[in-house]
C-alpha cells in the first residue's frame, strides 16, 4: 500500500483541507495500492464495460465508454499490469480515445458493474502493442457503491460490431444536447495531473441533477464521497475536464470537453448537495455525440438508495 505521505498530491491535499475531510481521506487511502487487489482479479476478468480518461495532443482531457466482451480486460499474474484487448471493444470512430492513447501514456480506468454496483479504479501508464493496450498500474483501489443506479447492460459480440460512424459535434451545446443532459442520472468524469496521471470517476444523482446554469455552463452538486478528492484535487491544479453522458435507452453517448470551476461552502437551501455545500461548474468548449451499437441492450433496475432528499 502507498503511505499517506506520498499517496495524495498537492491538489488533493488542498481539496481535502478545503472540505475539512483530511483525516477521513487518510483512513480511506489505506485501500490504495500500486497493484490491483488480488481479490478483485476475477471481477476484472468478467467485466464487459470500462470507463476511461485520456488526453488529446492539446492536453484536453476526455471521458470515454468502452463496451467490450468478458475477457477483454486481462490482469497480469502479479496484478501490476492490465492488458486491454481493443479488438474486443465496440469502436466509436468519433471518440478521441483511439487517437489519444497514441499520443499520451496517461490513462485512468474505472471498472463499474452497474448491475451489482461494484467498482474499481485502475490508473496507470499505457502503451500500444498492436491491438492490445498495456497499462502499467500506478494506482488501484475499490470505491464505495453510493450513487450508482443499477442497470443491466448486454452487448453480444462487441468486437464484431461494425464501427459506429454516426456522430455529430460542435462547440456550443444545442437543444438536443441540453435535453440529454437534463434527463441524465449518470455521467463519467475525467481529470488529469501532470505527473500522477489521468483519473476517471462516476457521478450519479436524481434525473436532472446536472443543471444548465445559462450560457452553456453546467452546474453540478458534489455529494459526500470517499473524501480523497481525486477529481477535485486534479482540477485545483489543472481545470481541464472531460464528461461522458450515456443515454443507454436511446443508445447514444455525449462527450464534453471543457474546464471546471469549483465552489466551496455554498448556500444550498434546497439540499441539492446533500449537505456538503459544494458545487462545481463545467464550461464546455467542444462536444461529440455518437451512437452506441445497435445491438446494445440495457435494463434499468433501480435508483441508488443514497440520493439526497431535495427540499
Amino acid at each position: 500500500m502507498t503511505t499517506s505521505d506520498t499517496l495524495f498530491h498537492e491538489g488533493e491535499l488542498m481539496a481535502q483541507r478545503n472540505a475539512g475531510e483530511r483525516e477521513i481521506a487518510v483512513r480511506n487511502g489505506a485501500t490504495v495500492g500500486r497493484t490491483i487487489i488480488r481479490g478483485a482479479l476475477p471481477f476484472v476478468r468478467q467485466q464487459k464495460t470500462a470507463y476511461a480518461a485520456s488526453l488529446d495532443p492539446n492536453g484536453q482531457v476526455w471521458a470515454s465508454i468502452l463496451l467490450g466482451e468478458p475477457g477483454f480486460l486481462a490482469p497480469s499474474e502479479d496484478a501490476a499490469m492490465l492488458s486491454v484487448d481493443l479488438g474486443q471493444v465496440a469502436k466509436l470512430e468519433a471518440d478521441p480515445f483511439w487517437e489519444n492513447i497514441r499520443h499520451d501514456a496517461r490513462i485512468g480506468l474505472l471498472l463499474l458493474e452497474l448491475q451489482s454496483r461494484r467498482r474499481l479504479k485502475i490508473n496507470g501508464q499505457a502503451h500500444l502493442e498492436g491491438e492490445r493496450l498495456k497499462v502499467q498500474v500506478t494506482k488501484s483501489f475499490p470505491i464505495c457503491p453510493r450513487y450508482i443506479h443499477r442497470r443491466e447492460i448486454v452487448l453480444a459480440d462487441a468486437g464484431e460490431a461494425p464501427p459506429s460512424s454516426t456522430s455529430s459535434r460542435g462547440h456550443e451545446l444545442g437543444p438536443a444536447q441540453l435535453e440529454l443532459i437534463a434527463d441524465a442520472d449518470t455521467f463519467f468524469l475525467a481529470s488529469a495531473h501532470a505527473t500522477r496521471g489521468a483519473d476517471c470517476s462516476h457521478r450519479g444523482g436524481p434525473r436532472g441533477f446536472v443543471r444548465h446554469a445559462g450560457d452553456g455552463v453546467l452546474r453540478i452538486p458534489d455529494y459526500n464521497g470517499n473524501s480523497m478528492f481525486n477529481s477535485f484535487g486534479n482540477f485545483l491544479l489543472n481545470p481541464q475536464a472531460g464528461l461522458a453522458f450515456p443515454d443507454y435507452e436511446r443508445r447514444r453517448v455525449l462527450q464534453l470537453a471543457g474546464t471546471v470551476e469549483m465552489m466551496w461552502n455554498q448556500a444550498d437551501p434546497q439540499g441539492l448537495t446533500g449537505g456538503t455545500g459544494r458545487f462545481w461548474e463545467f464550461r464546455p468548449s467542444q462536444w461529440i455525440e455518437s451512437e452506441l451499437p445497435a445491438t446494445l441492450r440495457t435494463k434499468f433496475i433501480e435508483f441508488s438508495p443514497f440520493l439526497p432528499e431535495v427540499n
